[in-house]
C-alpha cells in the first residue's frame, strides 16, 4: 500500500524541520544570549506550519480521492 513511504517521508519532514528550527533558534539564542526563547518559538511556529501543511495536503488527498469514487460509481 503506498500509504505506508508516504507516511514515513511526511514524519521525516516534520522532524527535520524541528531540527533546523531548532539550531536556528539555538544559533539565534547564542548570538543573541536569550536561550531558550528563540529556541521555542521557532519549533513551536515550525511544528504548527507543519501540521497545517499535513491538513491542506490531506483534505487535497481526500478530495481526489472521492472525486476518482465518483467517477468509478458512474463509470458501473
Amino acid at each position: 500500500m503506498p500509504a505506508q513511504p508516504d507516511s514515513l517521508s511526511r514524519g521525516m519532514e516534520i522532524a527535520g524541520t524541528a531540527l533546523v528550527f531548532f539550531v536556528l533558534g539555538w544559533f539565534i539564542d547564542q548570538r543573541v544570549e536569550t536561550t531558550p526563547l528563540f529556541m521555542i518559538v521557532f519549533v513551536v511556529v515550525a511544528l504548527v506550519a507543519q501540521f497545517v501543511k499535513l491538513y491542506y495536503v490531506y483534505n487535497a488527498q481526500m478530495s481526489q480521492l472521492e472525486a476518482e469514487r465518483r467517477e468509478t460509481a458512474r463509470a458501473r
